[in-house]
């Protein structure tokens, strides 16, 4: 789909909410390469970028410091959400009593989901007759040959707090079965780029739309929320901002949002295309930026 009239209001700030694996990142390589301009941008103008993604805190804690980002960050699909003492949004220490937040050493918590041991336990309980194999039941090579990651980083992966992904070795109706026997539990399962992720009943677009009334309360105004996404994983919170766009993927089809008919299709794949879509919409805001891909050009 064509690139939508921008919805952009230089009047109200623009807060983004990124997937990370096969959108902002490589989905082969993992590398930001291509999106770097563009966040060096978003950086020096103040636009805050919220890292929306299924990696663990673990893992962002060392990505972040490679993509330089100083913002809030959302862990394993909207489980929890971190904030650096050192941001704006620092100075809210402790929250309230309707929302209250944790003190983890240098940063504010926020948890959307129950613990991960508990989601393990009822998986347990329910795994006879279904082919599955979690995070849980593997050695760090399997991940490291699944993912493609390095050692280092696969065990970052398998610190996780509140989901259990499961390599889904079944059938697409065992896996609705499955999903409906822990729904009974209250917790679901959503499909990532590789992986089926159970989890709590939160998800990406509960975290996003709390951040968002976060900054609204910090900025005295509302913001625009654009959302970029690459997986059905994502689909919640793509159809809760108020720009939604989707990354084309080299890996799979892109996820249909229902109820809404003004979502962008990138042209290009992965951090491209994110680049491509964020730099128009900057564009579109009147700040300057040269780092998007010719948009003539067809996808490889």
């Amino acid at each position: 789909m064509d690139a939508p009239v921008s919805i952009y209001n230089s009047m109200s700030p623009l807060l983004i909410s990124t997937d990370l694996d096969g959108t902002l990142l490589d989905h082969h390589t993992y590398s930001h390469a291509a999106a770097a301009p563009v966040l060096e941008a978003l950086l020096k103008q103040h636009i805050p970028c919220i890292l929306n993604t299924s990696k663990t805190f673990a893992e962002l804690i060392e990505l972040r410091q490679q993509l330089h980002h100083q913002d809030a960050f959302i862990v394993e699909n909207g489980a929890a959400v971190y904030i650096p003492k050192t941001s704006q949004l620092g100075l809210l220490p402790g929250g309230n009593e309707i929302s209250p937040l944790e003190d983890i050493g240098d940063y504010w918590r926020k948890a959307f989901a129950p613990s991960r041991s508990r989601m393990i336990d009822i998986i347990q309980e329910l795994r006879d007759g279904y082919r599955f194999t979690g995070f849980s039941d593997m050695a760090v090579q399997d991940v490291i040959d699944l993912t493609g990651l390095s050692d280092a980083q696969a065990r970052l992966a398998m610190q996780r707090e509140y989901t259990e992904p499961l390599l889904w070795q079944d059938s697409p109706g065992a896996l609705k079965r499955f999903a409906n026997e822990l729904s009974d539990m209250d917790l679901q399962i959503q499909r990532g780029g590789r992986f089926a992720h159970v989890m709590g009943l939160s998800d990406k677009s509960q975290a996003m739309l709390w951040i968002a009334d976060l900054y609204t309360k910090a900025f005295g105004k509302a913001v625009t929320t654009m959302a970029l996404g690459d997986g059905q994983n994502d689909v919640g919170m793509l159809s809760k901002a108020d720009i939604a766009v989707v990354v084309r993927s080299p890996a799979h089809p892109p996820p249909k949002v229902p109820d809404r008919n003004d979502v962008w299709l990138t042209e290009h794949y992965g951090p491209e295309g994110w680049a491509e879509a964020v730099s128009k919409v900057l564009k579109d805001s009147g700040a300057q930026t040269d780092a998007a891909p010719d948009a003539s050009q067809k996808p490889q």
